[in-house]
């Protein structure tokens, strides 16, 4: 049996502004892969891309972003991101776009809130939801400090870091494709 073998792929951003991840290259780089792929499969014109912490990023097809300065011009809900994606139908998005404040700083600056990557918690329970809406063979591209899954069921495909110079840290960007229909097929019993 053949093994896909994944690089990690890293890159310089020295200088770049951490806050809107979207611009760095290594995730557009991710996002393009995801759906080129789903093009690939016939899915042209009908990919639904679920962006829960849109800020100013224009690629979902629905964004979200609790912080109401961006409804309208970027983002067409204003919820908590978790209300967000548990108001989405089952099985329906292609790519969902996992990309959170993952420092204090970007925490306390965007929500008003303690680091959302620190709420274990909140995290598993958004992992579980974009299981949910995911499609069987849906990718979420994620940003952050680790490259842990978003959730059981999910297979990395790629891996990126971003050196960010300095004493900043890396970021790091995964893309996962989900692979299980429901969770009943990572114990054996579907």
């Amino acid at each position: 049996m053949s093994k896909k073998i994944m690089l990690t792929k890293i890159h310089n951003c020295i200088g770049i502004n951490s806050t809107d991840t979207h611009n760095l290259t290594p995730f557009e780089d991710l996002f393009r892969i995801a759906t080129n792929d789903l093009i690939l499969d016939n899915l042209i014109g009908d990919l639904k891309i679920i962006d829960p912490f849109a800020r100013m990023c224009l690629w979902g097809t629905k964004r979200n972003d609790i912080n109401p300065k961006f409804l309208g011009q970027y983002t067409t809900h204003c919820m908590d991101a978790l209300e967000f994606l548990n108001s989405e139908p089952t099985g329906e998005a292609h790519v969902v776009l996992l990309d959170p404040p993952f420092s204090n700083r970007q925490s306390e600056e965007e929500y008003g809130t303690n680091n959302l990557y620190a709420n274990p918690k909140y995290m598993a329970d958004l992992g579980k939801e974009i299981f949910r809406i995911l499609k069987p063979g849906g990718y979420v591209v994620k940003c952050g400090f680790n490259s842990n899954p978003p959730a059981r069921g999910f297979q990395m495909v790629e891996l990126s870091i971003c050196n960010m110079g300095a004493s900043r840290n890396d970021i790091i960007i995964t893309l996962w494709k989900k692979n299980q229909k429901t969770l009943t097929n990572l114990i054996g019993l579907a």
